[in-house]
């Protein structure tokens, strides 16, 4: 093919914004390539556009590999490549039409324990029907369901693979996209062309006469609606996903704290834990008394929540799993505090393994109840916050977007912001901590409450409070069968045992403290103080050859993941790993082991090289570094409120009528630098508990 010098630009939609990509082509060559990748959230979004850029440069094509971790980028940039050298090459742009018939087809997915399969069904050169017959994504996200029942009608009825995919639902999307476009190629057409605009709507539907309007209806925005609701309200609320719940229905369940309904229950009515001793603790946790208030009613108002939502919303809880007294959990850091933990009733009656909601039903039932209270109530979902509305200084209500473009102009007295962190923003992740964590649960808890309180002058607390992890693993997931589930969970244990010389991000040996901030020789859980909350388990030839002709160690083959596991178990101590080789090959072609001599590595992962040297060892040998990565629930300083929930400026004075509840505020019950609270529960009681009084004191204020 013969180009036209000249300088190109073409886009593709992505996951979540069109990719850009400009070509200067002179002499038959590409010369130069910019890629922009708009709103695109990648891990690594430099390394994606230099990688890409680089193949783009050195392959002299449009056929690239795919960047791990950045696959719907991946495939937009290459997309739009292939515009530009069908520009550059004045071929005449035709719609290749697809033979009548059904196609099954086979794509990695979210759940990394099976692939996802699909019947794709083309009639007179139409997409007539998606059928998915089968998928791991509902083993451990209940957001599958609502990709496939949102998603495919909308693609069907668009004939375009650029609708939008399914908030909280990215991963299934992409797959189900995925699904179709090979089963266009299979069907003799270009996959390209089901990649056509969708024209968003331009309309502008504004809402009045509320009372309280929530941002967000996770776990504290729902609460929040709940209160607001039984106290008379006429509230309307907002939430990013295509479903309720945020991350709030992942978790175990709250800190308790002389709960009456479930002291009765499960501790002879006698309370079950001594608040003075608690309250004492927590200031001497955080290190200070400036905002001893706020604790105290944390603490306080801790038990009546928990009854009060019980009573009114239904919801429920129950007994343990570890082991405990029946209906409370074992405490991190206080071995005496073994009832100040409870957990949610399940929905059916058992718990289940990663991401399913085992209470999602019970926080339907307690909204639905709360829309019921006034025939005004009501709530969007798939629909954004933007930025508050203002008349002067005052906030009067919140512009936000809905997924169909549609622009909504919703008026309250007042605002409780419930967004849920800022664990799913990237660039704010960076500006915070210098660097960012893997994501457990939804990534759609990026920032929007934080940043619409400072916009209006509002201050942060504890900002810098290291966020919820929990689970170390890989950084990349193996979705596909190139492994089986105990070879997968092989590799995982090798990457997190503690029977393994740690490396930090900048090569030297890693120091140990974990996450409830006391000394710990073995780093398996709470890699939260890491740097870059992530490490490296280095080993070398030898010892993997070892590995390989004897087995692991003992302490090895017991790292199992806790909840993302991958659907297998390591193998047992002792045992030969004659396919060690295999599963070390895959480890590196999907970047969870890097392998090469010192000067390589620290090349490649930006490692001081003398640190690594002598943390290794030797600068002649080649090592295997198998990196483990810090999977966060959520972040949890936020926005500074006081005990009334009610944002304060910087001065100290309150922003009277806007709230934060949740990981929007949850900073001012720790401190900087340090993990949140280290006893069982402590973040999911503060949704009760701010939820609670964010509720009311709302309401109050809208009824004066």
């Amino acid at each position: 093919m013969t180009y036209q010098d000249g300088s190109y630009q073409a886009k593709a939609m992505g996951h979540s914004s069109d990719v850009v990509v400009s070509a200067k082509i002179q002499n038959n060559k590409i010369e130069k390539v910019k890629i922009d990748l708009g709103e695109e959230s990648t891990p690594k979004t430099k390394e994606v556009i230099d990688k890409l850029a680089g193949q783009i440069i050195s392959k002299q094509t449009s056929n690239l590999d795919v960047v791990t971790g950045a696959t719907e980028t991946s495939n937009a940039t290459i997309r739009a490549m292939r515009k530009i050298l069908k520009q550059a090459g004045n071929e005449v742009e035709e719609v290749r039409s697809v033979k009548d018939g059904v196609y099954k087809e086979t794509v990695p997915s979210y759940g990394w324990r099976s692939m996802m399969s699909g019947e794709i069904t083309f009639s007179n050169n139409k997409l007539t029907d998606i059928n998915i017959t089968e998928e791991s994504d509902s083993k451990t996200s209940h957001w599958f369901s609502i990709a496939e029942s949102k998603l495919i009608p909308q693609i069907i009825k668009h004939q375009s693979l650029d609708v939008d995919a399914v908030s909280g639902a990215s991963v299934s999307s992409g797959a189900i996209k995925h699904l179709v476009e090979k089963a266009v190629v299979d069907a003799g057409g270009d996959s390209d062309d089901w990649h056509k605009p969708v024209e968003k709507s331009q309309k502008i539907i504004e809402k009045s006469g509320y009372d309280v309007l929530v941002v967000g209806l996770g776990g504290s925005g729902i609460l929040s609606y709940c209160a607001a609701a039984l106290s008379e309200a006429k509230v309307f609320g907002i939430e990013a996903g295509a479903e309720i719940g945020g991350n709030s229905v992942l978790t175990s369940g709250p800190m308790v704290v002389n709960s009456k309904i479930m002291s009765e229950k499960y501790n002879d009515g006698k309370d079950n834990i001594d608040v003075e001793d608690l309250y004492q603790t927590w200031l001497d946790y955080v290190g200070d008394t400036k905002k001893k208030d706020v604790i105290r009613v944390a603490i306080d108002q801790d038990g009546p929540a928990l009854d009060y939502y019980i009573k009114n919303f239904g919801i429920s809880f129950d007994g343990a799993s570890f082991g405990a007294p029946a209906g409370f959990y074992p405490s991190f850091v206080r071995p005496d505090w073994t009832k100040e933990w409870t957990v949610y009733t399940p929905d059916d009656g058992k718990f289940y393994n990663a991401g399913e909601p085992v209470h999602l039903g019970q926080y339907k039932k307690a909204l639905k109840k709360a829309v019921d209270m006034n025939e005004v109530n009501d709530f969007l979902l798939e629909t954004k916050a933007e930025e508050f509305l203002l008349d002067d200084d005052k906030v009067v209500g919140v512009k936000a977007i809905a997924s169909d473009g549609t622009t909504y102009k919703i008026y309250a007295k007042a605002v409780i912001l419930a967004s849920g962190g800022f664990v799913g923003n990237r660039e704010m992740m960076n500006q915070v901590y210098g660097h960012t964590a893997q994501v457990f649960g939804t990534s759609l808890n990026n920032g929007t409450g934080i940043k619409m309180g400072q916009a209006i002058g509002g201050d942060t607390y504890a900002l810098k409070t290291l966020p919820m992890i929990h689970i170390s693993q890989v950084p990349n997931m193996i979705r596909d069968d190139s492994l089986t589930p105990d070879q997968k969970a092989t590799l995982s244990a090798l990457a997190t045992t503690p029977d393994a010389k740690k490396l930090d991000i900048s090569g030297n040996l890693l120091t140990s403290k974990d996450e409830s901030g006391t000394q710990n020789s073995e780093i398996t859980v709470g890699i939260a103080y890491a740097p870059g909350f992530k490490y490296y388990n280095a080993y070398t030839q030898k010892q993997l050859d070892e590995i390989k002709q004897t087995g692991l160690s003992e302490a090895t083959s017991k790292s199992g993941v806790i909840i993302l596991d991958q659907g297998g178990q390591p193998y047992k101590a002792g045992q030969p790993v004659q396919d060690l080789e295999k599963i070390i090959d895959e480890g590196i072609r999907t970047e969870n082991i890097f392998a090469g001599m010192p000067k390589d590595l620290a090349k490649k992962l930006n490692m001081d090289e003398k640190a690594l040297t002598a943390a290794l060892g030797s600068n002649d040998e080649k090592y295997y570094l198998f990196e483990a990565d810090g999977y966060a629930y959520a972040t949890c300083g936020g926005l500074n409120v006081d005990k009334n929930m009610n944002v304060l400026r910087k001065d100290g004075s309150a922003i009277e009528n806007v709230f934060a509840v949740g990981q929007d505020s949850e900073g001012v019950e720790n401190v900087d630098n340090e993990a949140y609270t280290p006893w069982g529960g402590q973040a999911q009681a503060w949704t009760f508990v701010s939820g609670k009084i964010a509720g009311e004191n709302a309401t109050r204020l809208a009824k004066k």
